[in-house]
């Protein structure tokens, strides 16, 4: 068993490790330590709070990209001002998912969140980062203006065609085929990242080698040989950045539902897929506590990673155990390996996003959607959303039709109708009563009168008593005697067991009635 767990932890390890530092550079425009402190501490802490034998946390793309694209207007990227509102960003997440844990109602709203929109959510979110890797794809600088995503996308596109770094783009193009390549192979499908960043950085080297560096402008991953075993900091709370600490407060709810949406729906799916249960306020309470720690150890913010758990389910491994042995190595790896990872180019970085981005669109969880017009259409407006809005006006666009889609379903229940017998299946209250005595009266002027049966019913609310009292009142609707219907099940059933029932029902003489 542990050696098993080593081979998970060390594939974990290695998997992890270039996702890290890209999302930290490339995403959310911090250094490349943020990230690794992310999968080495997040990925220990969440394993360590959360008893789920699969769960596994850590470094998260969406999440990246929302700091990114929250602090954009905030300061210039990797600047000190810019690390310190990022630290505040991140607390700030933790807090508000503290908020979700501490406040039970809150976060059971987030089991209403159904797998259109958050399907729909991620392949936005992919897309988006695809054409956010663009300018590091060609060695250009990201574009830091506040506009429509589209529109940057575009300029973006039209940038690399005119002046984009031919070194850089044949660095990219090298790592992002030699990854897809890889993939195809299974026994070394889940070191395609690596074995592509390795064959990008070795490919940087030759033309640094022979070209020259200051020819190529090929930009590399700074220095690490000062990250040590940990690094402490302190998120920003002063009067001179209270403004900006307000700017990013939709930012900050916008960091938090999307770690929260990600780890409940990745707890949902493999839980199906085990066949086992772990209440998801367990995959919140990790991320909350993580988060709220993780700032002040120069770390990104974690949360549950299905791709990550699918791994450790799929090789074997104790989701804990594993977590904690991959943060190990991978640790040892930074502290011993400095050198080596600080020659990644940055190019090669943005093939990985690029990559991460095109495998967020996973047809396979697309084409169920497409079956039935109510999911296509909160699918395609979750999805929509993220390219036309912001990441928050697409988080609370998935919040409300979360509500909107269940609360659509309340509303209208299923009706079978027999002669002048109206049955109706789902709940009797102010939703669905338009659409009830909608069916009601037209029974009523086929008919002339109408039996309602609610036997079926869930739910019915004073309002729905009140109706039914009216219909009756009126002389126009009775109610079928579910009684009558138990005691011919009754005499059903007891006609299938003659030996054990009685042939007729008499009283029990024997025993003397209280009354």
């Amino acid at each position: 068993m542990l050696r098993s767990n080593l081979l998970v932890g060390l594939t974990l390890a290695v998997v992890t490790l270039p996702q890290a530092i890209a999302f930290s550079t490339t995403l959310a425009g911090l250094p490349p330590h943020f990230g690794i402190y992310a999968a080495i501490w997040g990925v220990l802490f969440t394993a360590l709070l959360n008893p789920s034998r699969v769960f596994s946390g850590g470094p998260n793309t969406t999440m990246s990209a929302a700091i990114g694209v929250t602090l954009l207007p905030v300061a210039p990227p990797f600047g000190s001002d810019y690390i310190g509102v990022a630290l505040t960003l991140i607390l700030l997440a933790g807090l508000i998912q503290m908020l979700f844990l501490l406040i039970r109602p809150l976060g059971r709203m987030l089991d209403l969140i159904n797998e259109p929109i958050i399907n729909g959510l991620i392949c936005g979110i992919g897309l988006f980062l695809i054409f956010k890797s663009l300018t590091g794809f060609a060695g250009l600088p990201t574009n830091t203006e506040v506009e429509w995503p589209l529109w940057i996308a575009w300029q973006s596109f039209m940038a690399v065609l005119e002046i984009g770094n031919l070194y850089a783009i044949q660095i990219g193009l090298i790592t992002l085929i030699t990854s897809v390549v890889v993939r195809q192979f299974g026994i070394l499908r889940n070191w395609g990242i690596l074995i592509g960043v390795a064959a990008g950085t070795a490919y940087s080297e030759y033309l640094n080698a022979t070209i020259g560096l200051p020819n190529t402008m090929i930009e590399q991953i700074a220095n690490l040989s000062s990250v040590g075993f940990v690094y402490p900091s302190l998120p920003l709370f002063t009067q001179e950045t209270m403004s900006d600490i307000i700017s990013i407060l939709p930012g900050a709810v916008t960091l938090a539902l999307l770690g929260l949406f990600q780890t409940v729906a990745a707890m949902r799916r493999m839980n199906r897929k085990i066949g086992a249960y772990t209440d998801s306020r367990k995959g919140i309470f990790a991320d909350a506590v993580s988060n709220c720690v993780l700032p002040f150890l120069s770390s990104l913010p974690t949360c549950a990673s299905f791709n990550r758990m699918w791994l450790v389910y799929r090789l074997g491994g104790d989701g804990r155990i594993s977590s904690a042995i991959s943060a190990l190595i991978l640790l040892g790896m930074v502290l011993f390996s400095a050198g080596l990872i600080a020659i990644i180019p940055m190019p090669a970085m943005a093939a990985v996003i690029m990559l991460l981005g095109a495998n967020m669109i996973n047809w396979e969880d697309i084409r169920p959607h497409l079956n039935d017009r109510r999911e296509t259409i909160v699918f395609m407006a979750s999805f929509l959303s993220v390219l036309f809005l912001d990441l928050f006006g697409a988080v609370i666009v998935g919040s409300v039709l979360a509500i909107a889609y269940s609360k659509w379903e309340q509303a209208h229940p299923s009706f079978s109708v027999r002669g002048n017998v109206l049955k109706i299946r789902g709940n009797i209250y102010y939703g669905s009563l338009p659409v009830i005595e909608s069916v009601y009266h037209r029974v009523i002027e086929r008919e002339g009168s109408v039996i309602l049966d609610f036997s079926d019913c869930y739910y019915i609310d004073n309002e729905g008593i009140r109706w039914l009292a009216a219909a009756k009142a009126g002389h126009k609707a009775a109610f079928a005697d579910r009684r009558k219907s138990d005691r011919r099940a009754g005499r059903r059933d007891s006609g299938n067991d003659k030996r054990s029932a009685p042939k007729r029902d008499r009283p029990d003489r024997r025993r003397r009635s209280e009354f």
